[in-house]
């Protein structure tokens, strides 16, 4: 079976995500209906979460169809790149950072993360904070806890298996009509983004002290921030190991 890279973007509003699932809309799934692909084999750099979208990100594909990659077209995904690989490889053991972008409308406040107990060591810490009107500076100097390695245990769904990542940078913008979020790091838990995104507003309001921020690297919240709308996040950038893929690379094909 022969082997390909695909650099992809996409809106993700109408895909229930990227991996093929039986019965749903996702990125991948609509690429191999087009090519009418039924026997197959992938991986991919970042499963983006259900509606959320991408400006690039890469798959990897192993199937025995003939494929005209240039005749693709769709009106929400669109093939970049295409490059033949000599071998399947798992293109995820490539990449060594990300950046997403949240644009957080300033209309969108009308539901806020109450935070009630931050627990540490089995020992409850009341964390809950008196609502008052939003405040873009402390939402501005709570990002900043964030950057450095740390346990982003209270920012994923469920239980991560290694909940440790690296933010290498976070920046906000304060824009007329949007809170623009850029966040950069080495690698991002299951809706990890968005339910800092959250938490950040909740801050803002004075729901939670700033002063206990750096607790909840350590402590389990409870509960734990919800995740946000995913229509306002982007998947901007992908950064992959280039000189170490293009040993596998054969020709570019698109």
């Amino acid at each position: 079976m022969p082997a390909y890279l695909l650099k992809v973007s996409y809106r993700g509003e109408k895909f229930q995500g990227v991996v093929p699932q039986k019965d749903a809309r996702t990125i991948i799934g609509e690429i191999l209906d087009f090519f009418n692909i039924k026997s197959y084999r992938y991986s991919i750099v970042s499963r983006t979460d259900k509606g959320v979208s991408a400006k690039e990100n890469y798959i990897v594909l192993k199937t025995d169809n003939e494929i005209k990659f240039d005749d693709f077209f769709h009106e929400d995904i669109k093939i970049m790149k295409v490059f033949k690989l000599s071998s399947y490889i798992n293109i995820r053991k490539f990449s060594i950072g990300k950046r997403y972008v949240y644009n957080l409308p300033k209309g969108l406040f009308d539901k806020f993360y109450l935070p009630k107990w931050l627990i540490i060591d089995g020992y409850k810490i009341d964390v809950r904070g008196k609502e008052e009107e939003f405040d873009i500076k402390r939402y501005i100097e709570a990002s900043r806890y964030f950057i450095g390695k740390k346990s982003f245990h209270n920012f994923s769904k469920g239980k991560a298996k290694d909940p440790i990542c690296k933010i290498k940078s976070f920046d906000v913008i304060n824009e007329d009509k949007y809170i623009t979020n850029i966040i950069e790091g080495n690698r991002f838990l299951y809706e990890m983004v968005r339910r800092i995104i959250t938490f950040l507003i909740s801050v803002g309001k004075g729901l939670y002290p700033i002063d206990k921020i750096n607790l909840v690297f350590i402590g389990e919240l409870d509960p734990k921030p919800f995740p946000a709308d995913p229509r306002y996040l982007t998947l901007e950038k992908v950064y992959l190991k280039w000189k170490e893929l293009y040993k596998h690379i054969e020709e570019i094909i698109l």
